[in-house]
């Protein structure tokens, strides 16, 4: 038995967002476009729910909700902000380090 608000495609996932640029970090609570073309009000797909640097990875991350999201890994969304800049990031998945669970296998 499934809820039909959980087996929406379409419905918001949590998802990795990783800028493209290493050196720009998403702002937490930034809104989430797939083309900045639009028209504003620009048609929201998602939001950075939170924002880290890491320096371990080397580059910055965050988590954030993206409609289908997990069926768009690999896709680019844009972050529109206030100052007028516009940060690119690739939707990836929401484990950074050791994916695998390697670590946590230590002798």
């Amino acid at each position: 038995m499934n809820r039909e608000d959980c087996v929406r495609e379409q419905r918001k996932q949590l998802v990795g967002l990783k800028p493209i640029d290493p050196t720009q970090w998403l702002p937490e609570g930034a809104q989430l476009v797939f083309d900045t073309r639009q028209a504003i009000p620009m048609s929201m797909v998602g939001h950075v729910t939170s924002s880290y640097a890491h320096n371990s990875l080397g580059y910055s991350f965050a988590m954030g909700v993206v409609k289908g999201g997990l069926n768009r890994i690999g896709e680019r969304v844009f972050a529109p902000l206030a100052d007028g800049r516009v940060i690119e990031a690739e939707i990836v998945s929401s484990v950074f380090f050791d994916p695998k669970g390697e670590q946590q296998n230590v002798e």
